[in-house]
């Protein structure tokens, strides 16, 4: 656990979320690349959720959300790095 409570660290996790909600935004509006912000977005927050995971967060066990858990640990980088062949091989126009 990060503050040794599980809605402490689901707020912090939350927040996480929204900051980059918006830095991903922000992507879109100054580089207009749509994939690019979507790309980014997935990558950054699946790093806010493996931070949980590898802290030992008990939020997930907590507030029954363990699908989340291994969602973000096994799936979800598969998907991102899938994402990131995808994007590569499109050859974004700059």
């Amino acid at each position: 656990m990060i503050f040794g409570s599980p809605s402490l660290d689901l707020k912090l996790t939350i927040f996480l979320i929204v900051v980059v909600f918006i830095i991903s935004l922000v992507v879109l509006i100054f580089a207009r690349r749509k994939i690019f912000s979507l790309l980014l977005f997935s990558i950054l927050a699946n790093t806010v959720f493996l931070l949980g995971v590898l802290t030992k967060s008990d939020m997930f066990d907590f507030y029954n959300i363990v699908w989340l858990l291994y969602f973000s640990f096994f799936i979800w980088p598969i998907i991102n790095i899938l994402f990131l062949v995808y994007y590569a091989k499109t050859k974004p126009k700059k």
